[in-house]
């Protein structure tokens, strides 16, 4: 199994989906004025095309994902790729595809379905691949983290280790 990680800090990966990016009606139909990808957001698509699994590893800051990750969610994730309100075409390209979301948090949030931890997962993992056929194999919070001893954190990922090679 090859595993590729995609640090968006360390690809300094632009955040920001610019206006001409998006897409908008007219006549009808959905457009947008840039009909091709950025390239660091088409480099980004190939590398969910070419993958089985996704794993997402990001932590919870104020009940929700980091900008930058909002930010590559709405890049990456747009009309034309991860959904089409026109097509079905999209779905093709996430068939048979598994993803994952790890998210660490300062709260003393634990795997069980909370009214916190289901509105999180309804927002990312429920959400991001919702128009696609990705099969989402779980979702696992890591509470109180930056409180946590050293034993405590290599315990976290021992766990993650062992949930890993079971999948």
């Amino acid at each position: 199994m090859e595993v590729e990680v995609r640090d968006l800090y360390q690809l300094n990966f632009q955040p920001v989906l610019a206006g001409e990016d998006t897409i908008h009606v007219e006549e009808g139909k959905f457009v947008r004025d840039q009909e091709i990808f950025p390239p660091d957001v088409l480099v980004e698509q190939e590398k969910i095309l070419q993958s089985d699994l996704l794993i997402y590893v990001f932590p919870i800051w104020w009940n929700g994902m980091p900008a930058i990750m909002k930010g590559y969610i709405d890049r990456v994730f747009q009309h034309g790729f991860a959904y089409s309100f026109e097509s079905d075409e999209p779905k093709k390209n996430f068939a048979g595809k598994r993803a994952l979301f790890l998210t660490p948090t300062g709260q003393p949030q634990a795997n069980e379905d909370t009214e916190l931890t289901k509105a999180i997962k309804l927002l990312t993992s429920g959400w991001i691949f919702n128009g696609t056929d990705v099969q989402i194999i779980g979702h696992r919070f890591y509470g109180r983290v930056p409180y946590l001893t050293k034993n405590e954190l290599e315990n976290y990922l021992e766990q993650t280790d062992a949930w890993l090679k079971e999948i």
